[in-house]
């Protein structure tokens, strides 16, 4: 019994002296010194992952037809906006020319007070100006756009102007003899009744303003290139000049037709128009009740707000876009009149789908890039089968570069959205890159058999050329502490009484043991709150790795541990 209990005291010995040497399995000789200085500490949690560029795009036109034109080549920088492709649009220009007629159609549905006699001078079609209003809204949202640098949406209403305008020569070209239509003959008494005793200007023929509308067009297009470029100092009087310009187009469209008065084609709906404002007081009444309520959100707010903007909207044009039905001086019935109405309304919507769907014939670039490949040739069919899967242009926006990767479980809750961190690429040894922690994964990932979390790093602008898919690792600094004193984590001696250092007697020294208090520490300082003061000297262990580099929880590597301290 006295051999066993001397064994255990030995033990107990043995396992006390391991306590009080920090409990390193290899420990050099002790007796080194370290200097209680002031410095900055800073706790980082690392990731491994990868540099990715974010701003991707697969571009694919949006519906079938044969491939008209590939503006750019692989390798090009092309700016947001840009027109990249098109495709051939006869399709979707022949929908627009029929919603058109649609309209001029529901127009003419009720006339009265006028005969033929006129047709020859007054050609009914008003598809004409109607395209060329178009034209000009669409232009001046564009030119609003480009303004306000939105430059992706100021080159869509850009391609929308120059599909109205080429809509517009088709018209022309195509417009039939409305004389030769009334049965007219070049000397019968319809001329000279409608002309007699007035000089009227020859107005300029269609040649001519097909002629004027396709220059037009190419200075829309050559405007369309320069935005590819990015050239926007040089774009913006050009914007100013198409715009001038569009009303002499405007006029010259308008002059190959003879409008008759709108009091012949348009009437009011005053019942529909009070409907509408009607129905807006109820959505005003109903979102007056719902703020009443605690859990009132925003975006409902947002939803019905806009409900009743579309409602008076649709109320207002009614009244404005027509004509009293008594300062025609005729007569209608009011079913009919609505009748007429609700086809009009029918009709303008069918233009505007029309004219979203010519839109899915060209890809305009949604943001500043680098074409990586061109998967399509010209001429090539796309085919309802495959038109939706196949891509035309990859675009790569290569300034907007993230790190991507995975951060241990045990370490996750100390990482927070808007952290810094510093990313050092495995390709870039000596270059340091910042950036900030933009994104956190609520769920987990399996890898072997620890838990890790997706983090997103968005990178501060360098002038380092980086490519995307570089192997990459980050430290996340989740605490900072400035100008605190710092001990070597080696130097601490940790009991269940409590935290220890020896510290060297300046006047005999010899080392005394002085209990401290420790506050937050990293791999390999700790900050000390109480029990030590700057100048003191401490007793350290040194272990391997403990002045070098040491392995984090989730086998990382810490940042080198005099950076620390200044």
């Amino acid at each position: 019994m006295k051999t066993r209990a001397i064994t255990l005291l030995v033990m107990n010995m043995s396992l006390l002296s391991l306590l009080l040497a920090g409990c390193s399995k290899s420990v050099l000789p002790t007796g080194q010194t370290f200097e209680v200085k002031r410095g900055d500490l800073d706790i980082v949690v690392s990731a491994d992952g990868s540099l990715t560029m974010p701003n991707e795009f697969d571009l694919k036109f949006g519906t079938t037809g044969q491939v008209n034109e590939i503006l750019v080549e692989e390798g090009d920088t092309v700016k947001q906006g840009a027109l990249l492709a098109m495709l051939d649009n006869s399709t979707q220009k022949n929908a627009i020319k029929t919603a058109l007629f649609s309209i001029q159609t529901a127009k003419n549905n009720i006339t009265f007070g006028c005969g033929t006699d006129h047709l020859p001078y007054n050609y009914p079609d008003l598809s004409v100006p109607h395209i060329m209003e178009e034209a000009q809204k669409d232009m001046d949202k564009a030119i609003s756009y480009f303004k306000q640098g939105n430059y992706k949406d100021a080159g869509y209403w850009l391609a929308m102007t120059y599909f109205d305008v080429e809509v517009c020569e088709d018209l022309i070209k195509s417009r039939p003899n409305a004389a030769v239509l009334a049965g007219a003959k070049t000397n019968s008494t319809y001329y000279p009744d409608l002309t007699a005793g007035r000089s009227l200007p020859q107005p300029p023929n269609d040649k001519m303003v097909v002629d004027y509308l396709q220059k037009y067009r190419e200075r829309l297009m050559n405007i369309a290139q320069e935005m590819k470029f990015g050239v926007y100092e040089k774009i913006a009087p050009e914007f100013d000049a198409v715009r001038q310009e569009m009303s002499t187009a405007s006029q010259l469209a308008k002059s190959t037709v003879s409008i008759k008065s709108r009091l012949v084609f348009q009437y009011a709906d005053t019942p529909t128009s009070v409907d509408f404002v009607q129905s807006s007081l109820r959505s005003l009444q109903e979102l007056e009740d719902y703020l009443t309520q605690d859990d009132a959100v925003t975006v409902e707010v947002a939803k019905k707000l806009y409900a009743t903007k579309l409602n008076l909207l649709v109320g207002r044009d009614v009244l404005e876009n027509q004509t009293l039905i008594f300062e025609s001086g005729g007569s209608i019935n009011w079913k009919t009149l609505q009748q007429y109405n609700l086809d009009l309304q029918s009709a303008e919507i069918t233009l505007y789908k029309a004219k979203q769907d010519i839109m899915k014939t060209v890809i305009i670039a949604p943001s500043d890039g680098t074409v990586v490949s061109v998967d399509l040739k010209k001429s090539y069919v796309l085919s309802a089968q495959d038109y939706s899967a196949r891509t035309a242009v990859k675009l790569v926006d290569t300034k907007t570069i993230k790190f991507t990767g995975l951060v241990d479980e045990i370490d996750i809750m100390k990482v927070k959205r808007g952290q810094k961190a510093r990313i050092t690429v495995d390709a870039l040894p000596n270059k340091v890159l910042t950036g900030t922690v933009k994104f956190i994964s609520p769920f987990g990932t399996q890898s072997g058999k620890v838990i890790k979390f997706t983090v997103t790093i968005e990178l501060d602008p360098t002038d380092v050329e980086l490519r995307g898919g570089l192997s990459a690792t980050a430290d996340i600094n989740v605490y900072s502490a400035k100008n605190v004193l710092l001990v070597p984590i080696s130097a601490v001696i940790t009991t269940s009484v409590g935290s220890f250092v020896t510290v060297i007697n300046e006047v005999t020294g010899q080392p005394e043991r002085r209990q401290v208090t420790i506050g937050k520490q990293n791999f390999q300082f700790a900050e000390v709150l109480s029990g030590l003061q700057e100048g003191d000297k401490v007793q350290v262990t040194v272990q391997k790795g403990a002045l070098g580099t040491s392995t984090t929880q989730s086998g990382q590597r810490s940042p080198n541990p005099l950076r620390f301290l200044r």
